[in-house]
């Protein structure tokens, strides 16, 4: 869960996911053209979200498309629920 979250880490990659949840599978070029962000770094934003596998490559043609992995948002969401949910509000409180 650390990893998943550690790859979302930057606003960017967080727009980027939003970008790739409303507008299905995309190229890098695709991205860059809705942002302002350079091509190399929309670039090295994906990959550290393809390394967080939250988003999925496939080679197609001389491009790469991209598409969200919604199997690992979904553990994500699931994996935080558990998290957050374990502890009483005696034992939050107790962490303060």
């Amino acid at each position: 869960m650390a990893a998943t979250m550690k790859a979302m880490g930057h606003p960017a990659r967080i727009s980027i996911l939003q970008y790739l949840l409303v507008n299905g599978p995309s190229t890098c070029q695709d991205i860059v053209d809705q942002f302002s962000y350079s091509q190399s770094t929309v670039s090295g934003h994906l990959q550290k979200l393809k390394d967080g596998k939250l988003i999925e490559m496939k080679p197609i043609g001389t491009s790469s498309v991209y598409t969200i992995n919604s199997e690992a948002i979904e553990q994500l969401s699931k994996d935080m629920f558990v998290v957050f949910n374990l502890r009483s509000e005696k034992k939050q409180m107790s962490l303060f």
